[in-house]
């Protein structure tokens, strides 16, 4: 597997099948003579690529001036590429009236869908894919989006705000973290994915779930499910940039590819997965040995390593351990505080009193000089 550009092949693995939903703000989907999105030939360009337009009962964002289009089940090939970027092109010619481009903002997001029969037909490889997962969701996080683009606010924040005010008093945002929960079943012995019954998993399944509604980072809900046995990746900010995109389904594949892989030739991951659970590390540290784990080439590891660069200290992330992610997987630069919270004149101050300490003479052993 390798993160290639434009159309080329990911060379992932046959069992990678995927589909993605591009959300977007101020798209004209309907107007006069056929000039929206969803009318005459624009839609019949759509459905040419058997790609779903979504409805206003469907996404409540469809009914307040955006749209989604949801892809058919895809395969790594340059068609699949292509198509993807020849749709993004396409939406963009339809911009609203609130701005003079369609826009891909803090009300969108892009989800990743990977069919789940990969991990869900045997346990232990669906038990180290949430591992694995919830040892570095709070990372993931932090990568999942190009350079310098934080993710929204609202994908792990309550929204107090219209008709999401008694949904935000039992969930956080839109795609919550649900590493802390995961890991406590794990840990616990009573891991259950959903309420879908799904067969061969059945000696996983204990007396509590991992989610009970889709509102998360990831999303489990629909594994088992005959019409869509699914792992959805909900987290990342929507985007028309094809590249991106590419980029985020890499970086899912190769968290599953692991995962799968590591269960298959245990010997050759147990070193890479010592390192990777240490928690007496920084979170640089935990990034790098995450990044070894899922991936074997440096560039591509370089990708994410700049995403995490460019965003680890956004606003967004502050007082993460309140809102679902495992607890203490890495040191979260206490002294990186203290020294925020000292002035460096006091810690002179401090320094200067020591000094003079060490010179003030003492009537058994005479003066003393600089500790000597």
């Amino acid at each position: 597997m390798k993160c290639t550009k434009e159309f080329e092949k990911l060379e992932l693995a046959n069992y990678f099948k995927f589909g993605i939903e591009l959300e977007a703000d101020n798209v004209r989907i309907k107007g006069n003579k056929n000039s929206g999105l969803y009318q005459g030939k624009s839609a019949e360009f759509i459905e040419s690529k058997n790609w779903h337009m979504a409805t206003a009962q469907e996404e409540s964002l469809v009914g307040k001036g955006g749209a989604e289009l949801v892809s058919p089940v895809l395969t790594d090939d340059e068609k699949t590429w292509k198509e993807i970027s020849e749709i993004c092109e396409h939406i963009k010619k339809y911009p609203g009236p609130k701005a003079n481009q369609v826009e891909a903002n803090e009300k969108c997001g892009l989800h990743v869908h990977f069919d789940a029969d990969c991990l869900a037909k045997e346990p232990d490889k669906m038990r180290q894919f949430l591992r694995i997962y919830a040892e570095s969701e709070e990372l993931i996080y932090k990568m999942c989006n190009g350079k310098n683009d934080p993710i929204r606010r609202n994908a792990i924040n309550k929204n107090f705000k219209g008709l999401n005010l008694i949904s935000s008093l039992w969930r956080n945002g839109m795609a919550a973290p649900s590493g802390q929960k995961i890991l406590e079943k794990i840990e616990s012995g009573k891991l259950k994915i959903s309420d879908k019954k799904w067969g061969i998993l059945k000696g996983l399944i204990a007396r509590y779930k991992v989610d009970e509604r889709r509102y998360h980072g990831l999303n489990l809900t629909n594994i088992g499910n005959p019409k869509k046995n699914t792992i959805e990746f909900r987290m990342s900010n929507g985007t028309l940039d094809p590249e991106i995109i590419k980029q985020n389904v890499f970086f899912y594949a190769s968290l599953i590819n692991t995962s799968i892989k590591s269960v298959e030739n245990p010997e050759k991951y147990e070193n890479k997965l010592r390192e990777f659970y240490k928690t007496d590390i920084s979170e640089k540290g935990k990034v790098e040995k995450f990044l070894e784990l899922i991936m074997d080439n440096p560039q591509d590891r370089k990708i994410y390593i700049e995403r995490w660069e460019s965003v680890k200290d956004a606003q967004v992330f502050s007082k993460n351990s309140s809102k679902g992610f495992a607890k203490n997987r890495f040191k979260k630069e206490e002294f990186k505080k203290i020294e925020q919270r000292t002035p460096l004149k006091r810690i002179r101050k401090a320094y200067d009193n020591i000094k003079q300490i060490l010179r003030t003479p003492t009537k058994e052993h005479g003066e003393v000089e600089d500790g000597r």
